[in-house]
């Protein structure tokens, strides 16, 4: 998707306005309800100001740490349904819906900027209210960089951490961010609404490297719809972190995993890799930066490896 920070901070805005295809009408949710899935229950946690939604299945009683999924900027949940039935053959997995995104929601307006910081206090809080003391993070783009202050800020709740195909750079203005997000990026949203614009996939596999881009294009225009007007806050918070400096406190155990296409953000891996004190890469063939939607049968088998590593 074009509003993703390896674009707008990578190929600028003369690039973002070409690629985009503003008259590509939003795609119904009709072909795919978020609500069908693996999951076997789902639930919300109360959180100051609104909920977060989660959704479980495999053995709740495993004395394993659960395994917490996290999505991408402007997904939901539903984006790690193919992957998280292969995890929970061996592990209680839970799927959280981040601010603003799926169906977790907040009261009032999106603020200018959710820092990840933020982010990260409110899953931890959540988890408190679930009685869960330790989990395995894995989290994909936006939920990828919560994971990197999660782990960092509260090292005692984090046995393992995955980082997939997530900007991990440094920090950002907000002068920078104003001129990177909030400019070239109107684009990206409708003018009167401030409500996303639907993709092609031409775009998304341009701007993505995605190899199945036709089959995921759909799905992603309906979960950005339903993330709305907090995709924008969402990316900010990104952008002003310094998850790169972050990184070096990170003491799990790390995986970083990425595509192998073009755009699939491993311009981040060395930098990541020279910060983490223990941590390996692996790179998925026939992958955009979307692993966990265009290649699931390599991403679950890769995330299955690296829980299993003693």
């Amino acid at each position: 998707m074009i509003d993703r920070r390896t674009m707008t901070f990578g190929l600028g805005a003369a690039a973002a306005a070409a690629c985009v295809a503003p008259n590509v009408a939003l795609a119904e949710t009709a072909f795919f309800d978020p609500g069908k899935g693996p999951w076997t229950d789902e639930g919300f946690v109360q959180r100051g100001g609104g909920v977060l939604h989660y959704a479980q299945l495999g053995d709740k009683k495993s004395t394993l740490p659960p395994v917490v999924l996290l999505h991408k900027l402007g997904g939901w949940m539903a984006d790690w349904r193919h992957v998280a039935p292969v995890i929970a053959k061996e592990r209680h997995v839970i799927a959280f819906d981040l601010p603003g995104h799926g169906d977790s929601r907040w009261e009032g307006k999106p603020p200018y900027l959710q820092s990840l910081a933020e982010t990260a206090a409110l899953l931890k809080g959540a988890l408190d209210e679930l009685g869960i003391p330790m989990i395995d993070l894995v989290g994909t783009s936006l939920g990828g960089c919560v994971g990197v202050p999660f782990a960092a800020y509260y090292p005692e709740r984090i046995n393992k951490l995955a980082l997939v195909s997530s900007a991990l750079g440094g920090a950002r203005t907000l002068a920078e961010i104003a001129e990177a997000v909030d400019g070239p990026q109107r684009v990206n949203f409708d003018r009167n609404t401030g409500l996303p614009i639907a993709f092609d996939s031409s775009v998304s596999k341009k701007i993505m490297g995605l190899i199945n881009a036709e089959q995921i294009n759909a799905e992603s225009n309906a979960s950005r719809r339903r993330a709305g007007l907090w995709i924008q806050p969402s990316e900010r918070g990104v952008g002003i972190t310094d998850i790169k400096g972050l990184l070096k406190r990170v003491e799990a155990r790390t995986l970083l995993l990425y595509g192998d296409q073009p755009n699939s953000y491993l311009r981040f891996r060395a930098d990541a890799e020279a910060a983490l004190r223990n941590s390996r890469t692996e790179i998925l063939p026939n992958s955009g930066a979307f692993v966990m939607q265009d290649n699931p049968p390599a991403t679950a088998a890769a995330l299955v490896r690296f829980l299993r590593e003693g």
